[in-house]
């Protein structure tokens, strides 16, 4: 099957309303490598489907469809449909995001948590205390799922998010998930929220460093360590100093590599 052929039919799939045809279709495009189907195909056919299905109700139908089928593939493409979808039902909506965020497949993850970042983004007040209670969430992927809805929902640099998005952060900094941590330091906090919303960082800096727990401090190590999280050294040089004094292995191998990054960017 070449890609025009498969991309006719995908097509075709869609404009006759055929659910079964469309995740066949997608099945036939996934790669060894991940077990899905490339992130081209699966933008082509959201595309597809939010011009065929122009309301939330069918937005909503299709993207349910989608997600109880047996293809991953399927699922990523019906949670960025049901992103879409969230007028329809907001507490359907948000209930089956959860539930992808759960999901054993790592890119179902991932796809669920951009989801999120979009329905946190055009809805945040209604959306913001579902994402608080996956912050309490028994999952580490869920709260990890909430941790990059709040990244993705900062892309927007809207102000008014600034203080919200920190304060459900902050709420995370100490959880002692590998898999929440290693997303949040570094990425979410130093890649992400030190560059849309600086200063607000660097105020929290100021105040989060004054806690003594080792998770902490470890994740505002980390932010350091992403080239944003970098640019932000010179005005925490404060933060930079407590945790410089700090003893304990785990903080001090956090700071050595925030260090040695803020150093080779000529930020110190």
């Amino acid at each position: 099957m070449d890609s025009m052929d498969w991309k006719h039919r995908l097509r075709i799939a869609i404009a006759e309303d055929c659910m079964p045809d469309l995740v066949e279709v997608l099945e036939s495009q996934v790669t060894p490598h991940a077990g899905t189907a490339s992130a081209k195909v699966k933008r082509l056919a959201i595309r597809e489907i939010l011009t065929r299905y122009g309301t939330s109700d069918e937005r909503l139908r299709v993207a349910g469809v989608l997600c109880d089928s047996a293809s991953d593939t399927g699922a990523e493409v019906g949670a960025m449909v049901y992103a879409a979808a969230y007028d329809a039902n907001p507490t359907d909506v948000a209930r089956q995001l959860r539930d992808l965020a759960a999901r054993p497949h790592w890119e179902v993850r991932e796809w669920a948590a951009s989801a999120a970042g979009d329905v946190l983004e055009n809805h945040f007040s209604e959306f913001y205390p579902t994402v608080m209670t996956w912050i309490k969430d028994a999952s580490e992927n869920v709260r990890r799922a909430a941790l990059l809805a709040l990244m993705y929902a900062g892309r927007s640099r809207n102000p008014s998010f600034a203080g919200p998005i920190l304060d459900a952060l902050e709420l995370l900094l100490a959880d002692s998930s590998q898999y929440v941590s290693n997303n949040l330091g570094p990425f979410a906090l130093g890649a992400g929220l030190a560059r849309y919303y600086p200063d607000d960082v660097v105020t929290r800096l100021h105040q989060w460093v004054t806690h003594n727990d080792e998770q902490v401090r470890w994740n505002l190590a980390m932010m350091f360590s992403a080239a944003d999280g970098a640019k932000l050294a010179p005005r925490a040089q404060q933060v930079l100093d407590t945790l410089v004094a700090d003893e304990r292995p785990k903080v001090k191998r956090a700071v050595t590599k925030a260090l040695n990054n803020v150093r080779a960017r000529g930020f110190s």
